[in-house]
């Protein structure tokens, strides 16, 4: 029995085509299995595999050739599919829809035959299979996230001593330390409004790309208040710098440290107080990202006092002691003043005025309050009613010389 030259074709099409799935299938049980899949093309096409997201990070990649060029020139096109050439290499790419964006596959060589050959394959598989194992990966998050929510929510509510042992077992499951001290978090958006479970799966991203355990879930105290964020972080190096990595986002409140997973429901109030700090003094400063986290175990002993009083009730005192100081231009220049702590020459140059007008200003401060500012109960009574306009001022400034080039 003979077989033509138009069989042999298809059977080579098919042989080619199995040599190429089995070996790109390897990559699915591998730990990386994106990495893998990259590695396993550039050894197909005999040079280069580039896998890359849809702003042009590169995801995975294997080989020498030159990377940047190659996504300068597929970002200049809309087309699907792409064929062009960079010095002496050759590129196939192609624009792969996943459920977490748009991903581009590229495989580069300096063979032109291997990709006139194999490149539509390689790429058809590839895609098939980068899809297959978004598909895994994304169904493995949706588990993780689901028992997530499921432990926080848990703890929230308050366990039993005699189970907490078990709890820590599941927080391993999520890489916390066993028995090691974490915090209650609290996260609410700059603009005041319901956190949305989007950001959360952009927190859990962060936390995720910076190996930071993390526990999380969208958090309502009543139905009347804006939803926020409830977290537990590791109270550790990696916890600190991912609170203050999302304070440039979110207003945050952290509790104090606490190594009982009976002490969350604690925490949470906690963090709460912690949280309501930062909004007031948020609406004091000009911009929210200079706030940073309010940690409980941090905060001085005025704010701590002011945060454990009725909030209507305090509102009508620092009212009734601010009332005399009806001049906005004398209020900032005694709120420079404290938060200077009350150096003349520090408050001329945040206000950019001469030492004698800083002088002058303080003492219609002291006609308007009718004491001297330098008196013990005077200065008390400033400093509690006008402390959220102090902590602004004072963290302004200390950004503003973290950024200073001088």
């Amino acid at each position: 029995m003979t077989t033509s030259s138009g069989q042999r074709s298809e059977l080579d099409r098919l042989r080619d085509t199995i040599e190429i799935t089995n070996t790109l299938l390897t990559a699915i049980s591998s730990t990386e299995p994106v990495h893998t899949l990259a590695s396993r093309i550039g050894v197909l096409c005999h040079g280069t595999a580039i896998i890359y997201d849809v702003d042009g990070k590169i995801v995975a990649s294997t080989g020498i050739a030159p990377a940047q060029l190659i996504w300068n020139e597929i970002a200049a096109t809309n087309q699907s599919d792409l064929a062009l050439e960079i010095g002496r290499w050759h590129v196939l790419s192609r624009r792969v829809a996943l459920r977490d964006g748009i991903h581009v596959i590229a495989i580069a060589s300096r063979g032109l035959e291997t990709l006139e050959q194999l490149g539509e394959l390689i790429l058809d598989t590839s895609e098939r299979l980068l899809g297959a194992v978004h598909g895994i990966q994304y169904g493995a998050i949706r588990r993780d996230r689901r028992d997530n929510e499921q432990l926080i929510a848990s703890l929230h509510d308050g366990i039993l001593p005699s189970r907490e042992h078990r709890f820590w077992s599941r927080m391993t499951q999520f890489d916390f330390p066993a028995y090691a001290p974490v915090r209650s978090v609290e996260l609410a958006p700059f603009d005041g409004e319901s956190a949305r479970e989007s950001q959360v799966t952009q927190l859990v991203s962060q936390a995720r790309s910076t190996a930071t355990p993390l526990l999380i879930m969208l958090h309502r105290a009543d139905r009347e208040a804006p939803a926020t964020i409830a977290a537990l972080v590791p109270d550790s190096a990696s916890g600190e710098a991912w609170l203050q990595a999302v304070s440039r986002r979110y207003l945050v409140g952290a509790s104090g440290p606490f190594d009982s997973l009976g002490r969350v429901p604690e925490g949470v109030r906690e963090a709460e107080t912690a949280l309501d700090i930062g909004k007031q003094w948020a609406a004091a400063a000009r911009d929210p990202a200079v706030i940073g986290p309010i940690w409980t175990d941090r905060i001085d002993l005025a704010t701590w006092l002011l945060s454990h009083v009725d909030p209507k009730q305090l509102k009508t005192r620092i009212a009734a002691t601010l009332a005399p100081l009806r001049d906005p231009g004398l209020r900032e220049t005694l709120v420079t003043y404290l938060a200077s702590d009350q150096h003349i020459g520090r408050t001329a140059d945040a206000l950019f005025v001469h030492p004698n007008t800083v002088r002058y200003r303080l003492g219609k401060v002291e006609e308007a309050m009718g004491m001297p500012i330098t008196s013990a109960p005077a200065l008390a009574n400033l400093v509690l009613s006008l402390r959220p306009e102090i902590a602004a001022t004072q963290l302004r400034a200390v950004r503003g010389s973290d950024t200073d080039p001088n």
